[in-house]
């Protein structure tokens, strides 16, 4: 490594210009930057880096990536209190409007019941977990080849919810407008947990003004119009809002990489053939299209994303409102989620999003080696101007810091240990 510095150093400074810019000298300050980034000197100091360019991606033919199956559920009411069951499910219902469209997203916001987002943040993964904890017998109908299951592991790659694996997906198109953002990353019993760093997105997240808030709003309310609860008594009996909701509990592969992944559900389609997650629909609304421009800019930003939100658990419809700057919507369209790529052919690749995350999976495991969970994790970092990632260990001060609750490595410990049945719950907090 150092070697190879000295020598980058001196090409760098070399006096003769026309020897300096010769092809051969271009080669080699390229190969010296390249192995200068990998040297050992970089491991040791615990950092690692990724390069993001779409360009690599754009001509692989896509990666497979097996359909998703649902293995479970998870709710979560008012209280954020985590149930393993279906109760928090809401049902998608056409509108009746009699030839006439007009939902005015305003109704209720003075009345709606906002959820505490640091209380939301702090709980990162521990639904998950908490599944895991409940349901992990499931998992071993993804044994090995052989049969063998092997006590106190998942037999699984990677663990996240649905919004981290859209972040990775969506990276190599961010731009110098994106927000930077920061994951939390450990690997135990030979499987990666990713979770959102939520200090850091305390520090990056702006203050919301109250125009925001009231967009945020809109969303949920869109989904009320479209959606009821699946138990009316429920129903009548709660205030509305946005701490409640339901989630499927996935299970995928993308190409070696198995994973478990936990996305929200805003409705499902009752009365049809096809059974979960090929019943679900996604809702969203947006801005009306009044140019070119317009479209332009929801082909590139909003549809990739809601793309990458809906293929990767499976969910095969999304419904638009089209709204005006005063909350009203008049039109709905619905798109299929598997003809969202060929529509923004001329802003993005799906091919290049999926790759991406089958290269960063690989990355991950290379970087990323076994630790206790409760005293080491990575941290895996993307910002301006949005070229490469970064992933650096950091030594945890208590075991506080973790983001697997010591309740769960103890319970993944003593089945290792003891060849014993993981005990079944379905409820309960870490």
């Amino acid at each position: 490594g150092y070697y190879i510095l000295l020598l980058l150093i001196v090409s760098q400074c070399f006096p003769v210009c026309i020897l300096y810019r010769c092809r051969p000298f271009v080669l080699f300050r390229q190969y010296a930057r390249s192995c200068l980034k990998h040297c050992p000197a970089n491991a040791e100091m615990g950092e690692h880096q990724l390069e993001v360019n779409r360009r690599r991606y754009e001509h692989r033919p896509f990666p497979n990536y097996r359909q998703p199956v649902e293995i479970g559920h998870l709710s979560q009411d008012e209280e954020r209190t985590v149930f393993i069951d279906r109760r928090e499910a809401r049902l998608y219902r056409e509108p009746e409007t009699g030839g006439r469209l007009e939902f005015d997203l305003n109704e209720g916001f003075a009345q709606f019941k906002w959820r505490d987002e640091e209380k939301a943040l702090a709980e990162g993964i521990s639904p998950i977990l908490e599944w895991i904890m409940a349901k992990k017998d499931v998992l071993k109908r993804y044994e090995k080849p052989d049969g063998a299951f092997e006590a106190g592991t998942l037999h699984t790659d990677f663990v996240m919810f649905r919004g981290m694996m859209t972040r990775i997906m969506c990276a190599p198109y961010e731009t110098a407008n994106s927000d930077p953002w920061q994951l939390k990353v450990c690997r135990f019993r030979n499987t990666i947990f990713i979770c959102d760093d939520q200090d850091f997105q305390k520090q990056v997240r702006k203050a919301e003004s109250p125009r925001q808030r009231q967009m945020t709003y809109w969303g949920y309310c869109f989904e009320s119009y479209l959606t009821s609860h699946i138990d009316p008594d429920v129903a009548k009996a709660s205030q509305p809002n946005n701490s409640a909701g339901f989630a499927t509990v996935i299970r995928s592969r993308l190409e070696a990489h198995s994973l478990l992944l936990v996305g929200e559900v805003d409705g499902e389609v009752k009365g049809v053939s096809a059974t979960p997650p090929q019943n679900y629909v996604e809702l969203k609304t947006h801005r009306e299209l009044e140019s070119q421009r317009h479209d332009e800019s929801f082909r590139r930003f909003k549809l990739r994303k809601t793309w990458a939100q809906c293929y990767i658990p499976g969910i095969p419809t999304v419904v638009f409102g089209f709204r005006d700057d005063n909350g009203k919507v008049r039109d709905l369209k619905t798109y299929r989620t598997a003809e969202i790529p060929r529509m923004c052919a001329n802003q993005w690749q799906a091919t290049v999003c999926m790759n991406f995350a089958n290269d960063f999976m690989t990355w991950l495991q290379r970087v990323v080696p076994e630790t206790d969970p409760l005293k080491v994790i990575h941290m895996v970092k993307f910002e301006a101007p949005f070229h490469s990632m970064s992933v650096r260990r950091v030594e945890l001060e208590d075991e506080g810091q973790a983001f697997l609750s010591k309740k769960f490595v103890d319970l993944l410990r003593s089945n290792n240990a003891t060849n014993s049945p993981i005990p079944v719950r379905t409820a309960a907090a870490i």
